[in-house]
């Protein structure tokens, strides 16, 4: 299950309220970004990959990398675009010379650092097996639908309804394929592999993958980092 890891981390954070960007808000004495590349290189099978960071972040993504991986891995550190999709296909291309067709390629969003390994192995294991997947989370809630005046208007099916997570992880050969031939512009690699005739299959979270977004999402993460086993 050999695979090479795409970090995501160019977005600005706006809602996190802080100054700096997202994946620059420290965690236990480690940038957000650290965390991430770490839970998602946690698997011996990881070949190394590619962080995706605002361009103004360039200089200082090394040592993100740096305190995120506990081993030698071969990393690249490229600028995202402006879009989560162009940043994906740019850490994606980066990997033309190195990944072979058969390689998993394992997308990671870099406001993710509590990837438990169990959760990892699971998806790595299933994207083997089928080519393509992605942890997710099925939806438990009851759901309502709002109007345009966010006046209540009427109950939403939850069957069948998935939230998704990171990773998402494909072999390399498909979906650096669908993303060349996006001529659609679809905004999810996942969307983009579907369109290109390949099933993704869902595996069920067992473990709190949160993603951090707001001021609340960071407390309760740097309360979870904390309680962790040295």
């Amino acid at each position: 299950m050999k695979y090479w890891a795409v970090v995501v981390a160019a977005g600005d954070g706006t809602r996190l309220g802080r100054k700096m960007r997202k994946a620059a808000v420290e965690l236990s004495g480690k940038s957000l970004v650290s965390h991430s590349v770490s839970a998602v290189c946690q698997h011996p099978d990881c070949l190394g990959g590619v962080l995706v960071v605002h361009p103004e972040d360039l200089q200082v993504a090394g040592e993100w990398l740096k305190n995120g991986l506990d081993r030698e891995l071969p990393f690249q550190v490229v600028a995202g675009g402006a879009t989560r999709r162009e940043s994906v296909q740019n850490g994606v291309t980066t990997l033309t010379d190195k990944a072979r067709p058969d390689d998993l390629v394992a997308i990671h969003d870099g406001a993710r650092p509590l990837l438990h390994p169990q959760d990892l192995q699971r998806v790595l294991e299933m994207a083997h097996e089928n080519g393509a997947a992605l942890l997710a989370e099925a939806v438990t809630d009851t759901l309502h639908r709002g109007d345009d005046q966010a006046s209540w208007d009427g109950f939403v099916d939850r069957d069948h309804l998935w939230r998704a997570q990171t990773p998402q992880i494909f072999r390399y050969s498909g979906l650096s394929e669908a993303l060349r031939n996006n001529a659609g512009g679809k905004t999810d690699e996942v969307e983009c592999v579907v369109a290109a005739g390949q099933s993704v299959q869902f595996v069920q979270a067992g473990h709190l993958n949160l993603k951090i977004i707001t001021p609340a999402d960071l407390h309760l993460a740097q309360l979870l980092l904390d309680s962790r086993p040295s």
